[in-house]
């Protein structure tokens, strides 16, 4: 009796915690819409009110993982890495059931730098849905970031292919056609992104920088222009637009660029070497010699060819002309931090910061 009793006594305490777990709290129609309206603002490269959608998904249904994955991802791109590893580090519990939280939990994972977890999870998603971009995009993301290009082009063509209007993974793809030095392809990406966001200022800066890799300044000009209206104390922006005008032999316009980027960064030694050339171009040898000297005490690494240019000044030769400029760094398609100072976001995937031309090294 006492066996028969303590089985029944176990039934029905099974039998009430059946109904316990079947009501388990899920996320009302709001939060699934306030979450889907982010993931669509996210894709549209509109990373701001994609993050306030996303705060409000998890404000209406706490502790949603799968909503805190994709916002860990969004802060990262907007350069919040605090919040971003904060979210990623819950989300990183998640036990996924769907192809959203597979591809939440790969974000998180990817944001932590576990790559090959990360792949696993996409594919765990692809498994679910043959057709799911964001899977895609996010093995792209992760190939771009272990530098295997070629693989992280694929998953992006993939990702592009099934949703031809997510600039997210335009954005990305065109950062690996840079580093891979195929810029015409890359400008039609930024093209691209620019059709589906003309609000998204981020991509003339990256585009300026494949026109320049192209020699086509002009057009990479008018670029750093519109991108410097909205940006204006954005250093690298300046910087570029500076190398840009010298080349175009603009020396006026470029001294004048430098002397911002040394406002905005009186520590940086080339904006000091560079703005020397400029005044060289433009008979100022006296301010040429002082800009070198300055910036040999700011890069003593470069002592060699600052000596130089200091040498052929004082002999009376010209400075360097643009054509001796090397080539400038490809926009990168990875963790694209923005500056402390701006607000807006450089979209970031991997770890790298962006590079400018000059014309001492």
């Amino acid at each position: 009796m006492r066996a028969l009793a303590a089985f029944a006594l176990a039934a029905g305490l099974l039998a009430a915690a059946g109904p316990a777990a079947a009501a388990a709290p899920r996320p009302g129609p709001d939060a699934r819409k306030a979450l889907d309206t982010a993931l669509a603002q996210y894709h549209k490269a509109s990373f701001q009110d994609a993050l306030r959608n996303f705060t409000k998904a998890i404000a209406l249904f706490s502790d949603w993982k799968t909503a805190s994955g994709h916002r860990a991802m969004c802060r990262w791109n907007l350069g919040d890495q605090a919040g971003a590893e904060s979210d990623a580090q819950l989300a990183a519990k998640l036990r996924p059931n769907d192809v959203s939280s597979y591809v939440a939990r790969g974000k998180a994972r990817f944001v932590l730098k576990d790559f090959p977890a990360a792949i696993a999870d996409f594919a765990e998603a692809l498994a679910l849905d043959r057709d799911c971009a964001d899977a895609y995009f996010g093995l792209g993301s992760v190939y771009s970031a272990k530098g295997e290009l070629k693989k992280a082009r694929h998953q992006l063509d993939q990702a592009l292919r099934i949703d031809s209007e997510s600039a997210a993974a335009l954005l990305v793809r065109g950062g690996v056609h840079d580093k891979l030095k195929e810029f015409d392809s890359a400008v039609k990406d930024y093209d691209r992104v620019l059709t589906i966001n003309p609000d998204f200022s981020w991509a003339y800066f990256y585009r300026a920088n494949s026109y320049r890799e192209l020699k086509e300044f002009r057009l990479a000009l008018a670029d750093l222009d519109a991108f410097l209206e909205t940006h204006p104390n954005m250093t690298d922006g300046v910087y570029l637009r500076s190398n840009v005008r010298f080349l175009l032999g603009d020396f006026g316009g470029a001294e004048a660029d430098l002397s911002r980027v040394i406002e905005l960064d009186p520590k940086r030694g080339l904006a000091y070497s560079n703005r020397g050339q400029a005044r060289a171009q433009l008979g100022d040898r006296a301010g040429a010699l002082r800009d070198l000297r300055q910036a040999m005490e700011l890069d003593p690494d470069k002592k060699d060819k600052i000596q130089a240019a200091i040498d052929r000044i004082s002999s009376g030769d010209a400075a360097s002309g643009p054509e001796a400029a090397p080539g400038a760094a490809a926009a990168p398609a990875g963790k694209w931090v923005p500056p402390a100072q701006e607000s807006e976001p450089q979209p970031a995937l991997e770890p790298e910061s962006s590079g400018s031309a000059v014309i001492i090294e």
